[in-house]
């Protein structure tokens, strides 16, 4: 698609200046999505998504972890082939216009931990006594034969420990929020919040955690 190999064009001009221009000022990238990154950032982002392979299904499989995510945000619509692709969806809300139909889901209906195993780690599941809008929309979800579960908070600290602006272009449209884990916070004693990461422009792999009724966004994994 045009509009991901224009980002791969400004993701290497980038690259370019910074190699030359030293001290000048750089670029504004935000209206397009990209965060101002150093060489170093883009160098490694390169070589780690370098091994993600955008399967056209719907799905990206990673060689080196196994892992296999959904191409897409949970709400957004996967469209296109192998090399051009896109996810795409409504414009999304008024207070949110970016969204591409993303949704965002709450991790439990309650905030207990009624949706979540009691040992290390804490895992999201079902829910006993209430009910899991981030779990059900993975386990439901059909996409190239089924079996996803939300992605736990490794997994996705993993996938931000990079360049964003490659990372975009494996997973275009990511929501500039938090996404959540399905990994509960052990530390809080009162069982009412679990982990989310960043995946913003701004704080892309900064976690934190918020209360379990709350709602963000949700990517899968398998």
């Amino acid at each position: 698609m045009r509009i991901f190999n224009f980002i791969k064009l400004i993701v290497f001009l980038s690259f370019a200046l910074l190699s030359f221009v030293g001290c000048e000022e750089k670029i504004d990238h935000s209206r397009y999505g990209l965060a101002s990154e150093d060489t170093s950032q883009l160098i490694a982002g390169a070589a780690f998504f370098e091994n993600f392979t955008v399967n056209g299904d719907g799905t990206t499989t990673d060689s080196i972890s196994g892992l296999t995510w959904k191409t897409c945000t949970q709400g957004q619509t996967f469209s296109g082939t192998a090399s051009h692709y896109d996810c795409q969806g409504s414009a999304g809300s008024v207070t949110n216009p970016g969204t591409y139909g993303a949704k965002q889901l709450q991790y439990c209906s309650v905030n207990l931990e009624s949706c979540n195993t009691l040992g290390i780690p804490q895992t999201l599941t079902a829910g006993s006594g209430a009910s899991s809008e981030a779990y059900d929309s993975c386990a439901s979800d059909g996409t190239a034969g089924g079996g996803w579960r939300v992605a736990n908070f490794l997994e996705l600290k993993y996938l931000s420990s990079n360049s964003r602006n490659f990372m975009i272009l494996k997973f275009p449209n990511t929501i500039d929020d938090y996404y959540w884990s399905s990994t509960a916070n052990e530390q809080d004693a009162s069982g009412k919040t679990a982990r989310a990461v960043s995946f913003s422009l701004s704080n892309f792999g900064d976690d934190e955690s918020f209360t379990k009724i709350t709602r963000y966004f949700v990517r899968c994994v398998r």
